[in-house]
């Protein structure tokens, strides 16, 4: 746990777009984020942006809860959006753990409607070990 406590406290975007860690274990997270003005695109919607950020970043905590990796390759696709004042729901799961790379499904949903928003698959590569870099406590 306490590395997925070293990666959101570094993680610039958790914070900028106020997300919350509602579960995490070791290959899996679940974060959440509230659909703000500041968020919203020209149709009034959730930007696809943030939606992929919260993806992003549920995918990020999953990976590196169990080495420290990068994101190499994303596929997802958008299936609605949400609105002003929605919580949306990322949850990423780790389904492949190999030497050289990791690879991850995740999903987003709305909280209030359960309905799925997007989903998709992204593949991590583990980084060499760095003493700077290194996310273990």
């Amino acid at each position: 746990m306490q590395r997925v406590l070293n990666i959101i406290e570094r993680d610039r975007l958790f914070h900028l777009f106020g997300m919350k860690l509602e579960d995490s274990s070791e290959g899996f997270a679940k974060v959440s984020a509230e659909v703000k003005e500041e968020f919203l695109n020209a149709h009034q919607i959730a930007h696809g942006a943030m939606i992929f950020a919260l993806l992003d970043v549920a995918f990020a905590i999953a990976v590196n809860s169990i080495v420290d990796s990068v994101g190499v390759q994303w596929s997802f696709n958008m299936f609605r959006s949400a609105k002003l004042g929605d919580v949306v729901i990322a949850e990423a799961k780790v389904i492949h753990r190999g030497k050289n790379l990791l690879v991850v499904a995740f999903e987003a949903k709305g909280e209030r409607t359960k309905r799925q928003l997007a989903q998709g698959m992204a593949t991590a590569m583990p980084l060499p070990l760095k003493p700077e870099r290194d996310l273990t406590p």
